[in-house]
């Protein structure tokens, strides 16, 4: 589905429901190897080009992230590692307020050929009520994260209205 006279109408919406429903899935392919986005997703240091940082070992389970892409005061959750296969998969889980968040992220063979990743962002278990705001919102961080994977633009909140809440009326009709 793409979205008329929008900045966003050049490209297909990236999400979908899989997992009967369930689950707000969200795919791209990446001009770049799963070693390099592995990195921007498992060092704290370039995970802070896109989303936030962290504290911790990861190899605990469990580590401490700080989101400071957002406006605002930035706000530091526990995650909690569920699955971890470098450069293939990550599964975590977070609560933010009364809010309980799985998501996963796995990185496997574009139909592109070598160089190429495909990335799968999967929100588990989404609220369907919360599609409208966490489909653009996921699509706004992957944008972030393809930027700093290639040294290509990274969108900063003065593109969140004009280039991604004009998926919210698309990503919400994914609830039926």
């Amino acid at each position: 589905m793409t979205i008329p006279d929008s900045p966003a109408a050049s490209r297909p919406l990236a999400g979908a429901l899989t997992g009967e429903g369930r689950d707000l899935a969200l795919t791209r392919t990446v001009p770049a190897p799963a070693r390099r986005i592995w990195e921007h997703v498992s060092r704290s240091d370039l995970l802070a080009t896109w989303y936030g940082t962290y504290t911790g070992d990861p190899a605990t389970g469990s580590v401490e992230v700080t989101m400071t892409a957002e406006p605002g005061e930035a706000s530091t959750s526990e995650y909690t590692i569920h699955a971890c296969e470098p450069e293939r998969r990550v599964t975590v889980s977070s609560s933010m307020g009364e809010d309980s968040w799985r998501l996963s992220l796995e990185l496997g063979a574009a139909a592109d050929g070598p160089g190429s990743t495909q990335v799968v962002l999967r929100h588990h278990d989404v609220p369907r009520e919360m599609l409208q705001h966490v489909g653009p919102g996921w699509e706004w961080y992957l944008d972030r994260l393809i930027g700093a994977v290639t040294g290509g633009d990274i969108p900063g909140k003065d593109v969140w209205d004009s280039h991604y809440m004009v998926l919210s009326e698309a990503y919400g009709a994914l609830a039926g």
